[in-house]
């Protein structure tokens, strides 16, 4: 069955309405086909029109209008000035397009002219959106990242969240634990951000029912593979599930590592030394994203901020660990902070 897209129902029935209008007003059936071709070019019209932003709108309807206006006052000075009735009864359908005209120059003018003075926004000329569609669980409404993400225009969505992650909330923020409470707060502002990103952004958020317990899992990943839609979770055990059935997994566990400020051979950076390396003579600190940082020749600086000077950097599946040495002194001035 062919569903209507929202707002259709409204103009079917207004070009219908039309027809049968057509029709009953004067009998004749081609009269209503009329009708109907007039209600398509009004929906087809309305359509486009709404796409039009509303700044831009005003500034094409006073620009028509005030070449329309200029049109018309020419056509009266130029019939004015035509003495031979033969040749006004010849220019006057062609005098016609004259306000046709100024009315297309004049609305261009208002819209070019608004835009360099920054009164019409551009935001229409940004380029084709793209979009993402991305199932959000509970684990990932908890973790919040999907937000941040959302709002740094990474993942722009659509998104979806199933309707029993709202009963979760529910239910958990009505409990006694102080535990759960505070992760369905941390859940609820989580769907709050997202419904504002998206609303800036134009884009969607809806709740879908798969039903409850194993039923649901197995409606929920039918449905992802079906619509390749991608899956966005923090359960490790969900996301291996869903890989094995060819769905596409973000893994929350893999965001954070993969956002992390990258240091390189030859960077300088300022680091504490927390405690002392395998050897006496190293020292060991932490970026402020939790990178290990081992520093020769720092044994001896225990608690101190020291500038170091990276030489190696060392990545594993556990993170990324970073080699370094104490920098010399004015050598961090050129490199990373």
């Amino acid at each position: 069955m062919v569903k209507l897209k929202k707002g259709w129902e409204v103009r079917i029935l207004f070009i219908l309405a039309l027809g049968l209008a057509g029709t009953l007003a004067s009998g004749n059936l081609m009269v209503g086909f009329i009708g109907l071709g007039i209600g398509i070019v009004a929906a087809v019209l309305e359509r486009m029109i709404v796409k039009v932003p509303a700044d831009k709108l005003v500034y094409i309807t006073a620009g028509s209008t005030v070449g329309l206006i200029v049109g018309i006052l020419l056509i009266l000075v130029l019939k004015i000035g035509i003495h031979d009735e033969s040749w006004k009864s010849y220019w006057s359908d062609l005098l016609v397009l004259i306000p046709v005209a100024f009315a297309y120059v004049f609305a261009l003018v208002a819209v070019n002219k608004g835009r360099k003075l920054e009164l019409i926004s551009i935001e229409e000329e940004s380029g084709p959106q793209w979009n993402m569609p991305v199932l959000v669980d509970l684990s990932a409404a908890v973790d919040g990242r999907v937000a941040d993400l959302s709002l740094a225009g990474l993942l722009p969505g659509p998104f979806s969240i199933p309707l029993s992650v709202k009963h979760n909330i529910d239910e958990m923020q009505k409990g006694r634990n102080i535990v759960k409470r505070g992760r369905a707060r941390r859940a609820t502002e989580t769907i709050q951000r997202l419904e504002e990103s998206v609303g800036k952004s134009g884009g969607l958020m809806e709740y879908r029912d798969f039903g409850e317990g194993e039923r649901e899992k197995h409606r929920m990943l039918e449905w992802l593979r079906k619509e390749k839609i991608c899956l966005l979770t923090g359960d490790g055990d969900m996301a291996d599930t869903a890989e094995r059935e060819g769905i596409r997994v973000i893994r929350l566990s893999d965001v954070g590592p993969a956002s992390r400020e990258v240091v390189l051979p030859g960077d300088s950076f300022t680091v504490r030394i927390q405690k002392k390396g395998r050897t006496a003579t190293q020292g060991v600190g932490f970026l402020s994203d939790g990178t290990m940082v081992v520093v020769d020749e720092a044994g001896d600086l225990l608690g101190k901020e020291t500038q170091v000077t990276a030489h190696t950097t060392f990545r594993a599946k556990g993170g990324t660990m970073v080699f370094g040495k104490v920098a010399a002194e004015g050598s961090g001035e050129n490199g990373q902070d």
